[in-house]
């Protein structure tokens, strides 16, 4: 009974209880203008799940392609950061630099044995985002592994206790139900491991409005999503974009392309919002100008075709759609375009969700 009146006294102070406005976000144009984010500063996010689990090749990789995309980063000078350290840098007034970001889900036992020491071997740093709910249960690492991680340059975060799919639950319920989670989470690795993480990744890359407010008045520096592409100015840092990296998605061709994409610079979407209640959805791009090659603009949808359509004597609004239902719960829109001198690829992706209907 305390714990739950401390909940609801937290999120009450959060989100302003008896406004009956649901919280909204900064869109990434003001979050890049408040934080001042640095114009020149691109990173690439890679995102992990399992390590040389073949049983389940839609989210793992081998431990021989993992050390051959260590390797090639190593060789190639790419510095590689934490999740944390790449927002900071992002904030920063460095110059221009060649930045990876490994970063881990859910904490499986594979990566403390399989993963884990290949970045070890490289020297290199990471963040492991962690649901605290399976923590030492099944195939799940436990709080002493998490400490020993924690303690050799592996980064800890908060990635909610149960990793649930918080887009079906009542919108009303929704946000008070997410922060409690979040907040059970944080207290958890307070308690186990001595820390409080200040990075988040939504489960699922699910998210609405309120839920990055949440995340944001909790006091992370930001969060990370699911959907891929390259963080940059353009990016909301309580949403930043992965390269999923998997043995069919990593294969050593496609990781040297995709690491070295450039981020499309989106300035404004429409909708904002992930979540879709029409299907198929419209997608709407408003690009900062840029030399691009529009003639070579490649679109993807999973399972599908897709279509571009650019607006009237302006190439830099584009409207990105498709004439096939979407049969799944979560779908990708994802574009790319080469500079007018085809020296650079630039990469943009819009998660679409379909949440279960109440």
């Amino acid at each position: 009974m305390i714990i739950k009146l401390l909940y609801t006294i937290i999120i009450c102070q959060l989100l302003a209880c008896g406004n009956t406005k649901e919280p909204v976000s900064n869109s990434p144009a003001e979050d890049s203008v408040e934080v001042e984010l640095n114009k020149e500063v691109e990173i690439i996010g890679l995102l992990y799940h399992r390590f040389n689990e073949s049983k389940y090749p839609s989210t793992s990789i081998s431990k021989v392609l993992f050390r051959q995309q260590l390797s090639y980063l190593k060789k190639n000078q790419f510095e590689v950061l934490n999740f944390s350290d790449a927002i900071l840098k992002l904030r920063s007034k460095d110059t221009q630099g060649k930045y990876i970001v490994i970063t881990i889900d859910d904490a499986f036992n594979s990566f403390m044995e399989h993963g884990f020491p290949i970045i070890k071997e490289f020297g290199f740093p990471a963040t492991l985002f962690i649901n605290t709910e399976t923590v030492g249960s099944g195939d799940y690492l436990s709080w002493n592994d998490l400490k020993i991680l924690a303690e050799n340059n592996i980064e800890i975060g908060n990635h909610t206790h149960t990793h649930d799919y918080f887009l079906d639950m009542d919108t009303a319920s929704r946000q008070q139900t997410f922060f409690e989670d979040v907040y059970l989470a944080q207290e958890l690795i307070k308690s186990n491991l001595n820390l409080k993480p200040s990075v988040f990744a939504f489960p699922y890359g699910e998210f609405d409005e309120g839920m990055i407010e949440i995340v944001k008045k909790m006091g992370f520096i930001g969060a990370a999503a699911q959907n891929s592409g390259v963080m940059s100015v353009y990016s909301d840092l309580y949403a930043l974009p992965r390269f999923p990296m998997t043995d069919h998605y990593g294969k050593l061709e496609l990781f040297s392309e995709k690491i070295s994409m450039k981020a499309l610079p989106v300035i404004r979407k429409v909708p904002s919002s992930t979540i879709s209640q029409i299907n198929p959805p419209v997608l709407k791009l408003i690009l900062g100008h840029v030399e691009l090659d529009f003639n070579q603009l490649q679109c993807f949808i999973q399972g599908g075709n897709c279509d571009v359509t650019q607006s009237g004597n302006d190439p830099y609004t584009i409207q990105i759609s498709t004439n096939q239902k979407l049969g799944s719960r979560r779908h990708l829109y994802t574009i790319t375009v080469p500079s007018k001198d085809n020296n650079q690829w630039y990469w943009y992706s819009h998660q679409w969700v379909f949440p279960a209907d109440k």
